[in-house]
């Protein structure tokens, strides 16, 4: 055999073996038929997990402490000099139809800040406060017990239910980079669900219930409107222990991610040991879950309103996040709304904490968007 032919020979062997061991390496998302893109985001997350966790905020692009709507602006990047890794946010409305969400972001603006985020290698995640359906009022209405009942197959308001999926559908379909490619988005809904606060929690339907409607809404969204483009994280309020974490889990076969919701109670020394006390539970309880069913652990919501601990985020959240391996740790928004000047979450230039959160997201394992692309 003529040397440069068993060259040639060897070359595509090393090839071929790169390559299916490239297909060995891939996981793949619960949705068989998930694009390109939302498959490697899915690899993108567990490698992740070996370099640190991202961090993420709500509503990061539309809007800060006292401001709306400035191009370019974030209060996390005013105080850091770069946008969060992860950009969550909320569909609230779109289900009726509505020009804005709950929040007063116009849908037309939050497609083009997610796709801003895309082209900059970020993440985004979208939570879902849907209306009650039986009474027209907000998610927050729950004080029926039927509500998930009349939705589900062949009850009262189900095909009305269907319609607001399609609403959802539309928007996720609507997401496409400047190449015409679907972007995509985890999708956190039906969370906080072991709290009795949504008309989807623990005391407006049974465990069984629930199952139903997290696993109808996945096979409608991926099966019949052909939503390939997203992950879909499972997200409780905080829970006890792995039991009750899994008392309302749709399966396996439905989730990607597993995550919790937890924040400070209050502003205390007091409410702080309560927090660290349901985090390092709650960390315990989803990382360990995740690490046995090969889903990707994260915390979905989190934070200390107005953040009167100048010292938060190192000496609170970090002493807690380090020691787990989760994918990203996502603070909440900062309300721009005049009526509600202490409601933020992320601290904003002349903040007392900002110079702690700039020595936070300076840690090596602390992952920014520039940390990720």
């Amino acid at each position: 055999m003529k040397k440069g032919l068993f060259i040639l020979m060897l070359i595509a062997g090393f090839a071929a073996c790169k390559q299916k061991e490239t297909l060995i390496e891939m996981k793949q998302p619960i949705d068989k038929n998930a694009t390109k893109e939302t498959v490697d985001l899915y690899n993108k997350l567990f490698k992740s997990l070996d370099r640190g966790i991202m961090l993420g905020h709500q509503d990061a692009l539309a809007y800060g402490h006292a401001w709306y709507k400035e191009a370019g602006r974030s209060d996390v990047k005013d105080v850091t000099g770069d946008y969060p890794a992860v950009i969550g946010w909320e569909l609230g409305h779109v289900e009726i139809g509505a020009e804005f969400n709950l929040d007063s972001i116009y849908f037309s603006d939050m497609k083009q800040y997610i796709k801003d985020t895309y082209a900059r290698g970020g993440i985004t995640t979208a939570s879902w406060h849907g209306d009650n359906i039986v009474t027209g009022n907000t998610a927050w209405d729950c004080k029926q017990d039927s509500v998930v009942r009349t939705i589900l197959t062949n009850g009262s308001n189900h095909a009305k239910y269907l319609a607001w999926l399609d609403r959802v559908a539309d928007f996720f379909l609507d997401l496409k980079d400047k190449d015409g490619k679907y972007i995509p988005v985890v999708f956190r809904m039906y969370h906080e669900h072991t709290g009795n606060w949504f008309w989807w929690g623990n005391e407006q339907c049974t465990p069984g219930e629930y199952k139903q409607l997290w696993i109808m809404t996945v096979e409608y969204l991926r099966d019949k409107k052909n939503v390939h483009n997203l992950l879909y994280a499972y997200s409780p309020s905080e829970t006890q222990d792995e039991a009750h974490f899994l008392e309302r889990y749709p399966g396996d076969d439905y989730v990607d991610i597993v995550g919790y919701d937890s924040y400070v109670p209050g502003k205390d020394s007091t409410a702080i040991a309560k927090y660290k006390e349901a985090m390092e539970r709650n960390l315990k309880i989803v990382t360990g879950y995740a690490s046995k069913s090969n889903k990707i652990p994260t915390i979905g919501e989190t934070g200390m309103e107005s953040i009167p601990d100048s010292t938060y985020f190192t000496q609170v959240v970090y002493p807690l996040i380090s020691q787990h391996k989760i994918a990203w740790v996502l603070f909440w928004r900062n309300a721009w709304e005049k009526n509600m000047p202490d409601h933020f979450y992320a601290p904003f230039i002349g903040h007392p904490s900002a110079k702690d959160f700039v020595e936070f997201v300076n840690k090596d394992n602390v992952l920014m968007n520039k940390d990720i692309k």
